[in-house]
């Protein structure tokens, strides 16, 4: 997460963000600032709401973040597959997940206690399933293992 939140930072600046967590709270402002932790690795996210209040989210808590008011930018990179590849529940659960959602299936995913995330798969990587909802004019980030549910 904190690889597309570095991303978002610089590519959407300017639009609104709705960022939900695991434990079924919400936020809706721009993006921030990324401030990690000792290890550099994690650490906190800060998103202004309208009324120019800074929030910090856990990186580690965010299951999505929806762009508003944006299409997708093709030189967002992702972190490719770890080697080895973890064998523990998670990243097993994770890889199926993404088996059952290739690019171009329409979904509907659920997270937390958030709607669910309604679009087409667009980008399909490891820990990350995109979603665009060209109706709406938004695209969604998505933690595969945030998923709790999903229908196509």
């Amino acid at each position: 997460m904190r690889n597309i939140i570095q991303q978002i930072i610089t590519l959407y600046p300017n639009n609104n963000l709705f960022v939900t967590l695991d434990s079924g709270d919400a936020v809706v402002g721009l993006p921030g600032s990324l401030i990690l932790g000792p290890d550099g690795r994690t650490g906190v996210f800060q998103v202004t709401n309208p009324q120019d209040f800074p929030q910090y989210l856990s990186i580690c808590s965010i299951d999505t973040i929806r762009i508003d008011n944006a299409t997708y930018n093709d030189a967002i990179v992702y972190l490719p597959e770890p080697t080895p590849v973890p064998t523990d529940c998670c990243a097993d659960c994770e890889a199926t997940i993404r088996s059952l959602l290739p690019v171009g299936t329409n979904a509907n995913i659920i997270t937390s206690t958030q709607p669910p995330t309604v679009g087409t798969v667009i980008r399909n990587e490891y820990g990350m399933i995109v979603l665009a909802n060209e109706t709406a004019a938004t695209i969604t980030f998505i933690s595969s293992c945030s998923i709790d549910l999903f229908y196509t």
